[in-house]
């Protein structure tokens, strides 16, 4: 009998440990927490728990919008970025963040993949969709000089010097 209420509280701590009674906001918190400590798996896993478990909750699409962060900026994985980007936009239509992912994945073709054919398309819907948007003039900006050198552009010669 003692054997089996350890195991109960066994079962217990290791299922609390794992999220599951842990609120939305909580589970965010700390995978900043870990973001900023460079654990950026472990964060993955916690907001990867709010996307699943809480998506109806208010902050699940600014957990999508880290997770695909956290694979642009802190894991360089590129291709994994544009796709949590894109899973921002269906999982999360509404949200605010939707515009923001859309420049995201233009930006990553063009800068980081140098695929410009799929930075203009991404690019261009983001001008069609969101005409009043506060990136507009960076959608146009890098539209303007999509595929140049830096070397080539204006703007930022005084970076080359």
């Amino acid at each position: 009998m003692k054997s089996k209420k350890i195991l109960i509280l066994t079962a217990m701590l290791v299922v609390s440990s794992c999220g599951l009674f842990k609120s939305a906001e909580d589970l965010f918190s700390e995978a900043e927490k870990k973001r900023n400590m460079g654990e950026a798996k472990a964060a993955l896993e916690l907001l990867q728990t709010i996307v699943e478990k809480h998506s109806d909750h208010e902050i699940a699409p600014d957990a999508q919008y880290l997770i695909a962060e956290i694979y642009y900026r802190d894991m360089r994985d590129f291709t994994t970025a544009i796709e949590q980007y894109g899973n921002l936009k269906i999982q999360f239509p509404e949200s605010k963040q939707v515009p923001f992912s859309l420049f995201m994945q233009g930006f990553i073709y063009a800068n980081m993949l140098a695929d410009f054919e799929k930075a203009k398309t991404h690019y261009t819907e983001f001008l069609e969709k969101y005409p009043g948007h506060e990136l507009n003039q960076s959608v146009g900006f890098e539209l303007k000089y999509l595929g140049r050198d830096i070397k080539e552009i204006p703007e930022l010669q005084h970076l080359t010097q």
